[in-house]
């Protein structure tokens, strides 16, 4: 795809002068900043909110099999409950 994209020439100068200073192409920080401003833009998932809330493995003291064996200790505190 071609994408043309007026820059004032304040900026197309700035812009010019760090593309040659890194070596790279326009058309290359262009792609790589605009695939950067897709991906922050992008829905999260329920897990990736939870995870940069630093709440993802913020439960202590559970079994670290809980996730793939709740059942087990779902079934173990109900027996324990009910021996009271």
């Amino acid at each position: 795809m071609t994408l043309t994209v007026r820059l004032d020439p304040d900026l197309e100068k700035k812009f010019n002068a760090a593309v040659r200073r890194q070596r790279r192409t326009k058309s290359e920080v262009v792609t790589q900043l605009l695939t950067s401003y897709v991906e922050a833009r992008e829905p999260k998932s329920a897990y990736e909110i939870a995870e940069e809330l630093g709440i993802v493995g913020s439960v202590h003291d559970t079994p670290p099999d809980l996730a793939t064996n709740s059942r087990k200790y779902l079934q173990a505190a109900l027996k324990a409950k009910h021996r009271r």
